[in-house]
């Protein structure tokens, strides 16, 4: 039985924080990440894309022994 309690306690306590936790709207989140990737997109890969120079997964030149 003590264990049960003991296990109620922590989920009491996990939920008290889980409360402190202070929230914001879906639409002011969205802002707030709209701006952010538009303020770094310059230097994300997946959109200006990788150089060929510095691709460590391109293709390599084929071997030619056979």
């Amino acid at each position: 039985m003590s264990s049960a309690v003991q296990r109620l306690q922590k989920q009491l306590t996990q939920l008290r924080e889980e409360a402190k936790v202070e929230r914001i709207p879906v639409s002011q989140a969205i802002e707030v990440m709209k701006s952010y990737i538009t303020e770094h997109s310059q230097g994300d890969a997946l959109v200006i894309g990788v150089n060929q120079s510095d691709n460590p997964f391109r293709d390599q030149k084929s071997c030619a022994i056979l």
